[in-house]
């Protein structure tokens, strides 16, 4: 094996890391699969109206439920997904008794 065929394939394995890691980025952006390959903190933006944590769970494939008092002391679910597609909320009311 001689050195420029050496070199090409070093070229050739450093390319296609680059492009996989690129790759999951953009299919995961919010993954905890990217969190780990590119060694980097899972950033997931708080509720605007954010005021006390109560519990973090992520049990499902691709979704992360924050269960939080928000900052009027209802009782929300926020739940992020890993393409940041689909989010939604839970708003926990009382029902008036009558």
């Amino acid at each position: 094996m001689n050195s420029s065929s050496g070199i090409g394939t070093i070229i050739l394995v450093v390319a296609f890391s680059i492009v996989v890691t690129a790759g999951i980025g953009m299919l995961a952006p919010n993954s905890r699969m990217e969190s780990r390959l590119m060694g980097s903190d899972l950033a997931l933006e708080l509720p605007k109206d954010f005021a006390k944590p109560i519990s973090f769970a992520s049990g499902r494939e691709g979704e992360k439920d924050l269960m939080y008092v928000s900052t009027d002391g209802t009782l929300k679910v926020k739940t992020y997904t890993d393409w940041s597609l689909m989010e939604s909320s839970i708003v926990f009311v009382k029902k008036n008794s009558k």
